[in-house]
Order: structure tokens, then sequence, then C-alpha cells
């Protein structure tokens, strides 16, 4: 998405700010460096009203880094994109050694969807349910900000949401393709989802594994509900 000179120009910008955040917009395809204007600039980020006005309706992406890591963004950076309605990019800095941009958001090309590698935010598995049901079903899903892991950090975004997306629960034995699967992996609240991909099927992605299909009755004792989207043309 980014030509070789504007990706050298992120990585070198990133190395000199480390152990601060850098920041900068993409205009034209040229990687423009911002002054990071946050309180505490080891820790977030901040571009000037002024600096992102100037360029508002030419900015092709935000990119900013993460110094020492990781490499997927937060829900603050997931708040962010969606906000500025542009793809945003991170890069890890270590002060020594840069990363290649990770670029999120709906503006980017979507991966396949068997074979894609983890990445929390980005592709994960609800990214893989959103991506299914764009590019397969032709229905766009809200996406919902999320910090990794945050089943241990008191919340529970599936079941908190699923009604927001557009989804209401149907009994197991009902199960049809493009329906999604509810699971617990390893918490006390559903954290993984999944899609019936094919009879039998389910399509889903785990985190140190790439996306893959799998026999559905190998999750059953995992399964906690059973999803359809109330625009689904098959009713």
């Amino acid at each position: 998405m980014f030509t070789s000179d504007a990706v050298l120009a992120m990585k070198t910008h990133a190395l000199a700010e480390y152990p601060r955040e850098s920041c900068g917009i993409v205009v034209d395809g040229v990687y423009f460096p911002l002054p990071n204007r946050a309180a505490d600039p080891e820790r977030n980020f901040r571009i000037d009203d002024a600096d992102y006005i100037e360029h508002a309706d030419r900015i092709e992406a935000i990119v900013h880094s993460h110094p020492d890591g990781p490499l997927h963004p937060s829900a603050a950076d997931m708040r962010g994109q969606i906000a500025s309605a542009v793809p945003w990019a991170i890069l890890a800095a270590d002060g020594e050694r840069c990363s290649e941009p990770l670029i999120w958001g709906d503006g980017v090309p979507v991966p396949e969807l068997i074979g894609r590698e983890f990445v929390h935010g980005v592709t994960d598995c609800y990214a893989l349910v959103r991506d299914y049901y764009r590019t397969v079903l032709g229905i766009v899903l809200p996406e919902f900000p999320r910090d990794d892991e945050w089943w241990t950090k008191g919340q529970n975004l599936y079941l908190d949401h699923f009604g927001e997306a557009g989804f209401s629960v149907v009994p197991l034995d009902d199960a049809r393709v493009g329906d999604v699967v509810l699971m617990t992996v390893l918490s006390p609240v559903p954290n993984h989802a999944g899609v019936i991909f094919e009879p039998g099927t389910l399509l889903h992605h785990l985190p140190r594994r790439l996306s893959r299909r799998e026999p559905l009755g190998l999750w059953h004792r995992q399964i906690v509900h059973i999803l359809r989207h109330k625009d689904r043309a098959d009713g």
C-alpha cells in the first residue's frame, strides 16, 4: 500500500523519535513526519489539529510507532482509526530496529480468508468473521475496538454486542452455512468466534495459528451460541 520511499521515511522517523512514539500522515503517497503533541509521548501520540486539518481531505493513512512494541493496535488505536475513516499503520521500533508497517482499516485490501496470520485487532477471529460477511455475504458488520485478551479484563464483548451487530441466537441443530459460532477457549466468557463455512465445517482463527477450516464437531464442547444475522438472504 505504501511506496518503498514512504516506508523508509516512516522507519527513519520511528527510530529517530524512540523512545517516544513517532506520528505522521501519508499524503499523495508521501510520508510527512509530524510532531507528537501528546502529554506522554512515550505512551501515546496526538497530531495537532492544525496539522491534521491542513491535509484532511488528502490524507491516505495515519502512521505512528509503538516503542518496543507491540505490533498490533490497542483499543484506543482502533477507535482512532474508525473515527478518522482512513487506514492506520503501526511500526514497532526499539531504537536500533524497526518493523515493517502494519496497516489496517476498512480501506485496506482484505486478505485471503484461509491461511492468514493472526494479528490482534487486524486479522484475529472477529476480523475473520467481519471479512467473511463482507466478501461472501455482502454484509458489513460493525467494528468493535478491543484490547488484547479483553476477556481477562472483565469484558464480555461478544455477548454484549452481538445484538447490536444484527445477530440473534438460533438452536445448534438449526445451524446453517454462514452462521456465526461463539466459543470459549480457556475463558469464562465467549472469547472466540468462527463461521460455518460449509455444512459441518468451521472457519476460524486462533492465535499463533493460520486461519483454517476444521470439522465443527471438534468444537462442540466449546460452543456457547449459534448466531444468525437478520440481513441474511436465506433468513
